[in-house]
This record gives structure tokens, C-alpha cells and sequence, in this order.
């Protein structure tokens, strides 16, 4: 009897140091779990609070080099501008249930997320951002070194063992390039579906004189494969000659783009 009272107490107390861990733990943490689920695509730099509440910033970068300091690995991709703050209810997760309330600047109102452990629902929202430096994000960016503002709509999604399923729209409004006088070049739409275990991309141009047309798919594993074809049109169509020859490769009277294939 005084043994089985021993291990009692024993597990009482590795059980309340586990609670005090987890009720401390810092939003750092965070960090790594992003990490994992996005091969090293997604980062959260400046972290404060703990995971239960608190913020940071979203960074979205090539995978890198997973040996180097954390820091040196964070620092290399684009930040979002302004903070994402989060909410988890603690009962909920220790009970494999997820419900969460995520608010970023540029969102009108914040998003919950749902769901258990196997499934994460994500609920319909936007975020609106201002011009934001695309070259950080790596090949084929940093060849243009573009900027633009930002502006991101989607339905309902759910995320299941890495499987999108929903609909994701991106607008890249006022694109503007460092290799080029021309501004903007224009204002472009990225539709993302995700439906099973396919993700489809497409790419449209919506204005401007710098003509874009293209399709992919991403694989959580394979990263992005996609093709584009280029264009320049109306009076700004000879002083995009030079950009045309560095985005893509030209096949007769176009320049076609090839990401990942």
C-alpha cells in the first residue's frame, strides 16, 4: 500500500508540473509546429505570450537550411506586415477539440478555427494588406523583385493529415517591379482549390499592361508546379521587352514561366 501511495504521489506531481509546462508554455513553441506542418514554408518571428494567448508575426519564406539558428532561418523569408494575435481555449485542446480565435491587422474581423486533431477548420474570412516586397519569398521573385498590395478572400476551409479542401482568392493589386519603370504593371488574381487531394492554381490578369495567364497544382511535398505565359500589351509594350526576357523564357511571341517543373 505504501508503494502504490508513493506512485501516486509521484504521478500527482509529474501530472502538475505537466499542467504548469503546458499553462506557461511560450508562443515560441508555435513556431515549430507551423514549421513541421509547412516543410519549413511558414515561420512565427517575434513571439509573445504563450500558446494559449498571445502574437507574433507570420513569415512565409522558401524551405531553408534546418541545421541554422533559428533566427538566421526566420530571417530569410517575407514578413506580413503588422502583428497575428491568437486565443486557444485550454480545456478544448486537452480534450483533442480545437477551438481558437485568430485576429491579424488587415482582417475585418477575426477567424475561428475548429476542429480536433486529425481535422482543422478554418472559418471564412479576408485580409487585406498594404504593398508588400515579394522578393524575400525566394526563386522566381527575387529575380523581378516585385511589390504589391495584397488582398486575400476565402470560403470555409478544412485541413486534413495536410489536404486543403475550399477555395482561396488572392489579388495582387498595383504590381510593381525593381527592373522596370513601368508602373503598375497590374493587378493579377490567384485562385487556390483545394478539393481532395488535388490543389489546383490559376492566374489572371484583372488589368494593366503586363498580360498574365497560367495553371498549376501544389503538393504539400513537391511544392508548387506551374506555367504562365506572358505578354506586354498596348503603349508599354516595347519597355517591357527587357522584363519579359528576365521573368520566363521566350518561345516565339510569348514568354512562357515555369515554376517547379
Amino acid at each position: 500500500m505504501a508503494a502504490l501511495r508513493w506512485i501516486g504521489f509521484v504521478l500527482a506531481g509529474v501530472l502538475a508540473i505537466l499542467g504548469t509546462v503546458l499553462t506557461f508554455a511560450p508562443a515560441a513553441w508555435l513556431d515549430v509546429g507551423l514549421r513541421e506542418a509547412s516543410l519549413g514554408r511558414v515561420r512565427l518571428a517575434g513571439a509573445s505570450g504563450s500558446i494559449w494567448d498571445g502574437r507574433g508575426t507570420l513569415v512565409f519564406q522558401e524551405a531553408v537550411d534546418s541545421g541554422a539558428p533559428r533566427a538566421a532561418q526566420v530571417a530569410q523569408g517575407m514578413a506580413l506586415p503588422g502583428e497575428i494575435r491568437w486565443h486557444v481555449r485550454m480545456l478544448p485542446l486537452l480534450l483533442g477539440i480545437v477551438e481558437a480565435d485568430v485576429k491579424m491587422d488587415g482582417m475585418p474581423a477575426p477567424v475561428r478555427l475548429g476542429g480536433g486533431l486529425q481535422e482543422l477548420r478554418v472559418g471564412a474570412g479576408a485580409l487585406d494588406l498594404p504593398s508588400a516586397d515579394l522578393s524575400r519569398l525566394g526563386s522566381p521573385w527575387n529575380t523581378i523583385r516585385p511589390s504589391a498590395a495584397l488582398s486575400t478572400r476565402w470560403e470555409p476551409l478544412s485541413i486534413r493529415q495536410g489536404v486543403l479542401t475550399g477555395r482561396v482568392s488572392i489579388e495582387l493589386r498595383d504590381v510593381t517591379s525593381a527592373m522596370t519603370p513601368v508602373r503598375p504593371l497590374g493587378t493579377y488574381r490567384i485562385d487556390v482549390n483545394g478539393a481532395g487531394s488535388d490543389v489546383n492554381l490559376s492566374l489572371s490578369t484583372l488589368s494593366g499592361p503586363l498580360q498574365l495567364q497560367g495553371s498549376g497544382s501544389w503538393d504539400r511535398r513537391a511544392g508548387v508546379r506551374f506555367e504562365a505565359q506572358a505578354r506586354a500589351e498596348g503603349p508599354e509594350r516595347q519597355r517591357l521587352q527587357s522584363l519579359l526576357g528576365l521573368i520566363g523564357r521566350r518561345e516565339g511571341e510569348r514568354t512562357v514561366i515555369r515554376i517547379g517543373a
